[in-house]
């Protein structure tokens, strides 16, 4: 190792004697991870040693071994005493050798300044390490609350399928007995309520299949009102118009019959894009447009905010976007949400049709 080069060249004392006080004052570096305190303990007792010189070998070893001290060593009482005695044996050594008392403090600052570094490196990776864990648990808390957001939006829109699907078995009971009735009569008249039972049965598995996608609470009760659809759309914009929100209605498209679960889908996702603006811009003029495409039905909610270029636009915690995703994933659409190039939001949301 180097210090033994240097003692083997330094001309001062018995080589023998220079070796031993290289290997006392180094070897404890090999342990100096697992055992700090002893291993700068052991360093710095070959310093007492009236050497004509060679105790300076001993502080190449002394940064390593009381750097190590001081950054991984965890009581700063063990630390400090460690400290101050190799500061002690140090001095005793260079007033052994006869060194000039400036040549002291460099003996002390071998012992003092490296401690002192390792016990700044050490709160540093200590306030790190917090930081990760502060950071790891908002990480959890945050994905903890959107899949809480996530269990509550599938819930209602549970809810929602199940008023639709017993709609759609009350459509068919009724049916099923104006056939009943007509089929002695007129059997050519019962055919159109056979018809009418057997779309709404096709519908109605559809809507089922769509319930069983979802998660429902048990115990939740059902809203027993009217589920609404685009047709209540004028309604819907005249309330926004009444709380301040200019908003304009664009239909384009032949309008034609819906599933009733896409029918509400489509009503809420507009209803929740038009609070979005309510919300966050409010009084900015915002239109709602409804393209009937031959395969896909196309709603566009944008508005004239103020919230700027990029900026976020989400409801609280975010749970409206939350609820918009999961009625769109529900009918395999596509959700589209951003701010606009000339300032202001943007909905788009594509739902097959």
């Amino acid at each position: 190792m180097p210090s033994v080069v240097q003692v083997l060249v330094w001309p001062l004392a018995p080589r023998p004697v220079g070796v031993a006080i290289a290997l006392v004052s180094t070897l404890p570096i090999a342990w100096r991870l697992t055992h700090p305190a002893a291993a700068a303990f052991v360093g710095t007792l070959p310093w007492c040693i009236p050497t004509d010189g060679y105790v300076v070998v001993g502080f190449i070893a002394a940064f390593v071994l009381f750097y190590s001290l001081g950054a991984h060593v965890a009581d700063l009482r063990l630390v400090a005493a460690i400290t101050l005695f190799g500061v002690a044996l140090s001095v005793l050594g260079s007033w052994l050798n006869h060194e000039v008392p400036g040549e002291y403090m460099g003996a002390v600052t071998a012992v003092v300044l490296p401690a002192l570094v390792g016990r700044v490196v050490r709160r540093q990776r200590q306030q790190t390490s917090k930081l990760e864990q502060l950071t790891a648990e908002l990480e959890h808390e945050r994905e903890r609350t959107a899949q809480l957001a996530v269990a509550e939006e599938r819930a209602r829109i549970a809810r929602e399928l199940h008023d639709v699907v017993a709609h759609g078995l009350s459509v068919i009971a009724i049916q099923a007995d104006g056939a009943e009735a007509a089929l002695d009569r007129d059997p050519a008249l019962a055919r159109k309520p056979l018809t009418a039972i057997r779309q709404s049965a096709e519908e109605s598995l559809g809507e089922m299949r769509r319930l069983l996608g979802v998660l429902r609470e048990d115990g939740a009760g059902a809203d027993l009102a009217p589920q609404p659809g685009l047709a209540q759309l004028p309604a819907l914009v005249e309330r926004a118009r009444a709380t301040g929100t200019p908003v304009t209605l664009d239909v384009e498209g032949e309008p034609r019959p819906l599933p009733a679960s896409l029918d509400l889908s489509a009503f809420r996702i507009v209803q929740e894009a038009l609070t979005n603006v309510h919300k966050h811009a409010a009084g900015a003029p915002a239109t709602v447009r409804v393209v009937w495409g031959s395969q896909v039905l196309a709603l566009r909610v944008l508005d004239t905010g103020t919230g700027g270029v990029g900026a976020p636009r989400v409801n609280g915690s975010g749970h409206g976007l939350v609820g918009m995703r999961e009625r769109v994933k529900l009918h395999g659409g596509e959700l589209r949400t951003g701010a606009r190039p000339d300032g202001g939001f943007e909905v788009t949301a594509e739902l097959p049709l």
